[in-house]
């Protein structure tokens, strides 16, 4: 988030902050061809050894100029640097689980990835008072040190993909409706969120307690739900799980209080933070395990089109109609997601039938 505040600070525009978030995840999207043809060659754990390098010595430069191409440079390396080590770490997840605990151990995953999330703003902010070029390179260093843990606890795997991967893709078709789905909607929150609050008089030190209730909800959220959907069944956690994220993302939208506001945020992070891993889960429970990978790049590259379209498109809504219409779109992709969860659908088909 404090890309957008030092965008912010700098006086660049709505447009080009979500622009400029924009590039990164559509380079995260367009960068899964990349790792396609270099995985397999080079294993798992070059490929994700790589990808923390080139974002932990890209990531530091962003305080260091002031000049909006460059930042859209340094965005594009970050997001091609994201493609490589999300595609490596999710094949390695569906690899070493089995269906008794892959959902758990999807949640465990995102549990940390939601940790760092709120570490991130809550120390970052504390940092980012003192100087900006400190808190990126903090960010830089506890990415470079992923390169140490690979090393030492990921074992090395060669790895196949499919030529044709689009003759999985009705396999997962809900999985990646949900990488989509979480995409846009995190992605719009990373973006923009930070800048709705600062014109909304949120200090920020405010917005990083804003954010840490946001993902205060995720990590209290996602092992119970992980752990009930190994044994309930992914799919009616999922539906449950939408369902509340609906509901939360629509009273942010009609709230004004800034009480409420916490309250919902954290319930919204509570809602939304489940849905990439159990996405994730019914990848490896769908696919065989000559196909994870495929699986793997295809969900990457479905959840970098979602975070892609979500800050520019959420910016022109915010734009155009106010910036109490943040989150309006992403209300309406979870709503389409939730339909498409449901029974109605195939109730209807089944009707028409008869």
């Amino acid at each position: 988030p404090f890309i957008s505040t030092l965008l912010v600070e700098h006086g660049i525009d709505n447009i080009w902050i979500g622009a400029n978030s924009t590039v990164y995840f559509l380079l995260t999207a367009l960068g899964t061809f990349l790792v396609a043809k270099l995985l397999p060659k080079i294993g798992l754990r070059r490929t994700m050894i790589f990808g923390f390098l080139l974002m932990g010595l890209s990531a530091p430069l962003f305080p260091w100029t002031n000049n909006l191409v460059f930042w859209f440079i340094i965005r594009a390396v970050m997001g091609i640097a994201s493609s490589f080590y999300l595609i490596s770490e999710q094949t390695a997840l569906n690899y070493f689980c089995n269906d008794k605990n892959r959902a758990l151990v999807s949640g465990i995953n995102a549990m940390t990835y939601t940790l760092g999330f709120g570490i991130g703003p809550t120390l970052g902010s504390l940092i980012y008072n003192i100087s900006p070029k400190l808190s990126f390179a903090l960010g830089s260093i506890l990415v470079l040190s992923g390169v140490l843990v690979v090393l030492l606890a990921l074992p090395e795997k060669l790895v196949t993909f499919q030529p044709k991967q689009f003759k999985i893709v009705k396999k997962i078709t809900r999985p990646l409706q949900g990488a989509f789905a979480y995409g846009f909607a995190v992605a719009t929150v990373v973006s923009l969120y930070p800048v709705y609050l600062l014109e909304q008089n949120y200090t920020v030190t405010q917005i990083g307690y804003t954010f840490s209730l946001f993902v205060a909800g995720g990590l209290l959220s996602t092992i119970p739900l992980t752990y009930f959907a190994d044994r309930l069944g992914k799919t009616k956690i999922i539906f449950v799980t939408v369902c509340v994220a609906v509901f939360s993302l629509f009273c942010l939208i009609a709230v004004q209080d800034s009480f409420l506001t916490q309250i919902f945020s954290f319930l919204a992070g509570a809602s939304v933070s489940p849905v990439l891993p159990l996405s994730l889960a019914l990848i490896g429970e769908k696919l065989a395990k000559n196909q994870l990978s495929s699986g793997s790049a295809l969900f990457t590259a479905t959840y970098g089109i979602g975070c892609t379209a979500g800050p520019v498109l959420s910016s022109i809504m915010m734009k155009f109609f106010g910036a109490n219409c943040l989150f309006s779109l992403v209300l309406l992709i979870f709503i389409i997601f939730l339909f498409c969860l449901s029974d109605f659908p195939r109730l209807k088909l089944a009707q028409k039938k008869i």
